[in-house]
């Protein structure tokens, strides 16, 4: 093999060992991105859970507040009901 030959060789070794490094650089690139990915959508996942149980919270205090003033007041909060009942009939038969 002639010299311009060998050095066409090292050459061509050295560059599949830079391909080499260069592709486990970017695999390992690749996994980091993917594991801080699910590590965001993780945390996401439980700030939503944890909002959904505060709003949920809050509505079941609201429907308990509604069945103590209808407890209190029964007839006013039938007069109410029929009155936003007919309100809504009313306007859904307009055209």
């Amino acid at each position: 093999m002639s010299p311009s030959q060998q050095a066409n060789a090292r050459h061509i070794d050295q560059a599949k060992e830079n391909l080499g490094d260069a592709r486990d650089a970017l695999k390992s690139g690749v996994d980091e991105a993917l594991e801080a990915g699910a590590a965001a959508a993780s945390e996401a996942r439980a700030e939503i859970n944890e909002q959904l149980e505060g709003l949920m919270e809050q509505g079941r205090g609201m429907l308990n507040q509604a069945e103590e003033l209808i407890r209190s007041k029964p007839l006013a909060s039938f007069g109410v009901a029929f009155a936003a009942g007919y309100l809504v009939a009313a306007l859904t038969r307009r055209k």
